[in-house]
């Protein structure tokens, strides 16, 4: 599983959860620690000014004084990454890349199985627990294994699962719901027609689900995905 770190303020509890998660999965864990390329660049334009958390007082945005600070929070994030696998037993791997945060993570994701997208830096997050897991599923093969885990983490959680269905009318849909509801006895289910576009976030945002697993072929491309990651809530999972 990969999940990607990029020193911001607050960001070690999304470490935490893919930590959580990689545990539960039995999974291996890759840390990519992501130096952002359009922040890189924006520090060497003269009128880009950064505002000190302590001081409040504006000053010029240096390249060098940047970089440095990426090293030491990369350097962080491995010692972090390192004392949380490290008492659980978890295989882990950490590297570093210049980029974009989503583009850089989905090239690497493609020798990876999951990917972990957590919500954008201003999002609080919540604890997941008893929170509902929203899957989208379509009877692909892939979607089939997408199910699978998020009704296994469901059940593990205590939590509601929620069925995100691309189907082309009323009677496909209630024709996967049924299928699904034999697939799941036991869990509180629940379900509704969707477009997989950028809109999703809002459904996903209003159930207040506390994870998205989304499988590669459910037709989104990396800019849909980071786009859907920006708006979302919730950490997105998702499974190649």
């Amino acid at each position: 599983m990969l999940v990607a770190l990029s020193g911001i303020e607050g960001e070690w509890v999304h470490l935490d959860a893919a930590l959580d998660l990689a545990e539960r999965l039995r999974a291996e864990l890759t840390a990519l620690f992501v130096e952002d390329a359009n922040l890189l660049r924006a520090s060497m334009l003269p009128c880009v000014r950064e505002i000190g958390r302590a001081s409040a007082q504006s000053r010029q945005l240096e390249f060098a004084s940047l970089e440095r600070g990426l090293k030491m929070a990369a350097a962080e994030a491995e010692s972090r990454l390192r004392q949380g696998a490290e008492p659980r037993a978890l295989r882990y791997s950490f590297q570093v890349m210049r980029g974009r945060p989503v583009s850089r993570l989905l090239d690497l994701a493609e020798r990876l199985d999951a990917v972990l997208l957590a919500p954008p830096a201003w999002e609080q997050r919540r604890p997941a627990a008893s929170r509902p897991i929203a899957v989208v599923y379509d009877a692909s093969a892939e979607a089939e294994r997408a199910l699978a885990l998020a009704a296994g983490l469901a059940r593990g959680a205590g939590s509601p699962l929620h069925l995100l269905i691309p189907a082309a009318d009323d009677t496909a849909y209630r024709r996967y719901l049924a299928l699904v509801r034999e697939q799941v006895a036991g869990l509180a289910l629940s379900g509704e027609r969707i477009v997989p576009d950028t809109a999703l976030a809002d459904r996903i945002n209003r159930l207040d689900a506390g994870l998205l697993v989304l499988h590669a072929a459910s037709g989104f491309d990396a800019t849909m995905l980071d786009r859907l990651r920006n708006r979302l809530r919730c950490d997105l999972l998702l499974l190649r």
